[in-house]
């Protein structure tokens, strides 16, 4: 594999959802990204105790997606402080 091509795991979730969330906010910052699960493309959604889904992104976009997750995450959790 060329490394241009090389991908990386840049965040794991336990759900389907999170991932596609993760996905979803990288894709809006234009980085592109895609999933990796064992659940079956969600169907097995009952079997996510037992899994995870990781977000993959190209190896030269790793830091780039990583600070755009944890500026989201951030946020995320400043939204629910806010509410308690």
């Amino acid at each position: 594999m060329a490394e241009k091509d090389a991908t990386v795991v840049v965040r794991t979730y336990p759900t389907r959802q999170e991932a596609e969330l993760g996905k979803m906010i990288l894709a809006g910052s234009g980085v592109g990204s895609f999933l990796r699960g064992d659940d079956a493309g969600g169907m097995l959604a009952f079997a996510s105790p037992f899994t995870s889904v990781r977000l993959v992104v190209r190896a030269e976009d790793l830091e780039r997606a990583e600070a755009i997750l944890g500026q989201s995450e951030g946020r995320i959790d400043e939204t629910a402080d806010e509410r308690v």
